[in-house]
């Protein structure tokens, strides 16, 4: 917890203590010693699930012109394998909008050029990753896709919506930590949006080392509109587009 920042856990857990039917914030420790149900909601609670399909839906416009084309034309020419990464996916809505590029960009190419594609996203909330597993959303959750998308990459799952095996075969979810060392390296791109904002300067500077570690050199990074890379050195990046913060390894 203390890589956030300090206002922002207090309200995560005075939040907790409220559901949880805590005297006291003493009393809700005791609760999280014997209850694993509590402290993944804790966890839950802590992980900003905040998120939406198309979020600034210009800022994925220009991810797969500017990230998703070039990198496919690269790997259709080496016959290498793509490699995308939606870290703190929260509920999956990005992951799959990355898999919509993905697959909308993929359908440009002749199939004897399509290379193999995999995203992984990653949450530390165990409850909104087994939403982004399922794939199915309410009709108030699928709001931002576009009606040709909605139609071609998800299906009616009684009022609700699920997302179909053309989106589904380039997606898998694993319970993973920001903060930790990454699991897996030698990404394409990493998109990580609105989440650098919650952590202190000091946990700043960790996540955006690990992100950086696990690029491949030449791969790409997508933040969101607001986020800065504070700590990093200048050489570390090269900005290939502003305004939606997609920036490139060196």
């Amino acid at each position: 917890m203390s890589g956030y920042s300090e206002s922002f856990v207090l309200r995560a857990i005075k939040k907790r203590v409220s559901r949880a039917a805590a005297a006291d914030q003493i009393s809700y420790l005791r609760i999280l010693h014997h209850s694993e149900e509590e402290t993944n909601e804790l966890l839950g609670a802590l992980s900003i699930n905040v998120t939406e399909f198309f979020r600034d839906k210009g800022a994925f416009d220009s991810f797969a012109v500017k990230v998703i084309r070039p990198l496919l034309a690269i790997k259709a020419a080496e016959r290498g394998v793509l490699r995308l990464w939606s870290a703190g996916c929260a509920t999956g809505q990005e992951t799959y909008t990355m898999a919509m590029c993905l697959a909308e960009e993929l359908n440009e190419l002749p199939q004897d050029k399509r290379p193999i594609s995999s995203i992984l996203g990653t949450d530390i909330s165990k409850t909104a990753l087994s939403k982004a597993e399922s794939g199915i959303y309410t009709k108030e959750e699928i709001k931002g896709i576009p009606e040709k998308l909605l139609s071609k990459y998800f299906g009616r799952k009684g009022p609700s919506f699920e997302a179909c095996q053309a989106l589904t075969r380039y997606t898998r979810f694993a319970r993973e930590n920001i903060l930790d060392r990454p699991g897996s390296r030698f990404f394409d791109a990493i998109v990580c949006r609105n989440v650098l904002i919650y952590f202190s300067r000091e946990m700043h500077t960790v996540v955006v080392h690990n992100l950086y570690e696990a690029l491949r050199k030449g791969g790409y990074l997508m933040l969101g509109r607001t986020e800065t890379l504070m700590g990093a050195p200048r050489s570390s990046f090269e900005v290939i587009d502003l305004e939606n913060r997609i920036l490139r390894r060196l």
